[in-house]
Parts: structure tokens; C-alpha cells; sequence
């Protein structure tokens, strides 16, 4: 079993939790040695983004009779980034708890009455590569379901003064195409820019798997590191390259983060059978300003 101390990852007291103490047998001394969700989770939304999770403090409810659910969605997710996952309850619900065993502290989403919720969790910045298990009840304000757990991955990537990645939810081949404030444009034909900005996470290129432990990372990430940003505007394109064979179309999820800017999430949902495309293409997903 890993002590605290050897689960210390990049940045100052960050905690990076690997996949062994998250299978329950060292459940004690992680919440003995103070780990919390908000270190690993940064936070919840719904879909839109528009209703945030609010951070509860202390262990989560213990189920006493709601709603059971289920939980489905992206495989993975960037350190920085985000990924959706859909809860789906048995019964209506307004209620949603996610947690994380063995860790301090819960967030808990209000939503409208309904049976199935999409939700955005965002990864921290500063973890390393992971399995990451999270818990999920549903219920109400008085009544709350028995947990489902589920295991996404985290992959470490760089970040800095803008960091713009995307997940999404299938083996299909997407690309992320960023165009800087000197108008060069960083995406899988063009690495690295002037600027300093780089592409240093491709995926899934023309359908092909891209390691054989982990075949479709379906992740995408360009960042520029500390100090070395532009001043100006930025213009943020995705690119259905292909849907490679995958039939019901494609969600996606865009994360732009900026150093004192906080982290914006666009979502979307690509339709069969992609475009293609170099220089230049994609769907215009956002522009910001650093």
C-alpha cells in the first residue's frame, strides 16, 4: 500500500491518487491523511454549465432509500480538462452526490426533476496519470440512492497561461485546432507555433490506435506554458475528422482554462461521417481574449 507521501504529484501539496488506493484497501488512510475531492475533482456542472455543483464538507450521505442509478460516459480526461458522464436514475430525481472513495468532502448538483442528467466533472491541473474511481447517488432533499462507481482515466498533459483541450466520447478521430493572436494555428499538421504553444496530446489519429494499454485516449490538448502566452485573441475550432465507423455521432467537450481567467466548458455533439480537413477547418468553437 502507497504512503501519502509517495502520492505527491506536480505542484505544491497536490495529491495524486492512483488506482490502488481508490479499490478500497487503503480507503482509511487516505481519508486518515486528509485527501479531498476538490484536489482531484476541481468541479461538477450540469451539461450547460450554467448550475454548478456546490462542495460539501465532510463524508457523503449514506443511501436511506432513493432512487438507484446508473452512470455512463467518456472514458478519459486531460489533468485541466473535463469529460461528461450521463446519471441516469431508476426514479426522478433533483438530487445528485458525487464523491470519491475514500476522500474527504462531496459535491452535490441540483438539477431539475428528471431521470436523466448529463453532467461536466473537471479534473485538476496538478495530478499524474490515473484511475480515477467516483461515486454517484441519486434522490431529493430528504432521500438519497445506493452509490454506482465508475472509473475514468487521467491523463497528464501540460498546462500554463492557456491551456485548450477537448475529450470527447468515442473511438472516432476529432481535432482540436487553435489559432493564436499572431494567427498561426496550432492543430495535428502544425505542432508547436512561434509562440511558444504546442500540441502535446494527438489522438485517435485517422483511426488508428494510439498505444496498444490504452488504443483510443480520445483526448486533445494545446497549451502555452507559464510566461510564455500572447497577449490577444485566440480562436478555438474542432474538426470531425472522421467518425471512423461510429454510427450514433460523436459528443465533445471543449475546455479553455487561463491563468487568472478561470476555465470555460463548451459542449457539442458531432454527426456521421466526419469531414476531414487540415489548415483551417473545424467548427468555430470559441474566441477569448488572454
Amino acid at each position: 500500500m502507497r504512503t501519502v507521501k509517495d502520492l505527491i504529484g506536480r505542484g505544491a501539496g497536490v495529491l495524486a491518487i492512483a488506482a490502488s488506493i481508490l479499490s478500497g484497501g487503503c480507503e482509511a488512510t487516505v481519508k486518515e491523511n486528509g485527501l479531498q475531492i476538490q484536489r482531484i475533482i476541481a468541479g461538477v456542472t450540469d451539461a450547460s454549465g450554467t448550475i454548478h455543483a456546490s462542495l460539501v464538507q465532510g463524508d457523503a450521505p449514506n443511501p436511506n432509500g432513493g432512487p438507484t442509478n446508473t452512470a455512463a460516459g467518456f472514458a478519459a480526461m486531460v489533468t485541466g480538462g473535463s469529460s461528461q458522464q450521463t446519471i441516469t436514475g431508476s426514479a426522478a430525481y433533483t438530487r445528485i452526490v458525487v464523491a470519491m472513495p475514500g476522500a474527504r468532502n462531496y459535491y452535490e448538483l441540483t438539477v431539475p426533476t428528471g431521470t436523466v442528467t448529463p453532467i461536466i466533472l473537471r479534473a485538476s491541473e496538478n495530478l499524474s496519470s490515473m484511475n480515477l474511481g467516483v461515486s454517484y447517488a441519486v434522490g431529493d432533499a430528504n432521500v438519497i440512492g445506493k452509490y454506482t462507481e465508475q472509473t475514468v482515466k487521467i491523463i497528464n498533459v501540460g498546462n500554463g497561461d492557456v491551456q485548450v483541450s477537448v475529450s470527447w466520447s468515442d473511438t472516432s478521430d476529432v481535432d482540436l485546432h487553435v489559432v493564436d493572436p499572431a494567427l498561426e494555428e496550432i492543430y495535428f499538421g502544425h505542432l508547436t507555433s512561434a509562440s511558444g504553444g504546442k500540441l502535446d496530446l494527438d489522438s485517435n489519429a485517422a483511426c488508428t490506435q494510439d498505444e496498444p494499454s490504452f488504443p483510443h485516449k480520445s483526448n486533445e490538448n494545446i497549451v502555452w506554458p507559464a510566461g510564455h502566452a500572447p497577449h490577444g485573441t485566440y480562436t478555438v475550432r474542432l474538426a470531425y475528422w472522421s467518425a471512423c465507423n461510429i454510427t450514433a455521432g460523436t459528443d465533445y467537450v471543449v475546455t479553455v482554462a487561463t491563468k487568472g481567467g478561470g476555465a470555460q466548458v463548451f459542449t457539442g455533439h458531432f454527426t456521421p461521417p466526419g469531414t476531414g480537413g487540415g489548415a483551417g477547418s473545424g467548427t468555430d468553437i470559441t474566441t477569448f481574449t488572454f
